[in-house]
């Protein structure tokens, strides 16, 4: 069972897959379930051991992840609200019941955002805009929440810090982030996000400057990705700032990043002759 992780949380744009909830498909008892298939008789199976033996967390699991796979999260909602009344501390049931509450939240903000794409009126903003406040307190609480168990899991405080802002508690977002960037795993996707944070504030010094410590972190060295994106941030940023000759290093290190890039050339070429 994979739960959603700090990444899910961040940014999760993409649908739920049906592996994400998924037990291994040696499991003879969940073969169905990896499948696709479970039978009507395998459901009322559950929904009897529920009934008979409502201390048993197995039953509530295997029915909650059948609901989970098929993008049911109210069933499963339903079927784990169950489950945690008879056990509050079992951190599975616990864990999946705020997956099923942070699924069926994101699902609801994607249809308020299709809603407001294909009829922008006051009504669908506004919709939109509740959806929104509902999915990032939710994501708040869960993060706390998994904190307060979990105080070793400091990397939930980059979701934290993104669901903090999008509330409009940009300085918790912030403290947030340094205390991230001060983890080794974490500082180099912590120093980019706290750029953006910056860059939304209008901060642009303390901005430029998390976007470069970002891409220039030797130990541990950041991804290329978030090199690449963390120097692409950085470049725009000093480029419209009219910070010409910083606009030309980080576009440099760009080049070499992928020197076969040819609008990158272009462009760098453009700032060489603009810094003389």
């Amino acid at each position: 069972m994979r739960p959603l992780t700090p990444e899910d949380l961040l940014i999760r744009q993409k649908p739920v897959t049906s592996s994400d909830w998924g037990m291994s498909a040696g499991d003879s008892r969940t073969a169905n379930v990896v499948s696709g298939v479970v039978s009507l008789e395998r459901f009322q199976q559950l929904e009897m051991l529920i009934r008979n033996s409502p201390l048993n967390a197995d039953p509530y699991l295997e029915l909650a992840r059948i609901y989970l796979q098929a993008h049911r999260w109210v069933d499963a909602k339903r079927v784990l609200d169950r489950a945690f009344q008879q056990f509050t501390d079992h951190e599975e049931i616990v864990t999946l019941r705020e997956d099923a509450q942070l699924a069926r939240s994101l699902e609801l903000h994607h249809e308020a955002e299709a809603a407001y794409a294909a009829e922008p009126t006051v009504l669908t903003e506004d919709a939109l805009q509740r959806s929104t406040i509902e999915l990032n307190a939710l994501r708040q609480r869960v993060c706390r929440d998994r904190l307060e168990r979990h105080p070793e899991r400091i990397e939930l405080y980059i979701p934290l810090a993104n669901a903090l802002e999008k509330l409009g508690n940009t300085d918790d977002a912030i403290d947030f982030l340094r205390r991230a960037v001060d983890q080794p795993s974490l500082r180099a996707a912590a120093a980019l996000q706290l750029g953006y944070v910056y860059l939304r504030a209008r901060r642009i010094p303390e901005s430029l400057s998390s976007f470069r410590r970002a891409a220039l972190f030797r130990i541990p060295p950041p991804s290329d990705a978030i090199k690449r994106e963390a120097l692409t941030a950085a470049a725009d940023l000093a480029q419209r700032s009219n910070m010409i000759d910083s606009a030309r290093r980080y576009v440099e290190l760009l080049v070499e990043l992928t020197p076969t890039d040819v609008a990158l050339q272009k462009r760098l070429a453009e700032l060489r002759q603009t810094a003389f």
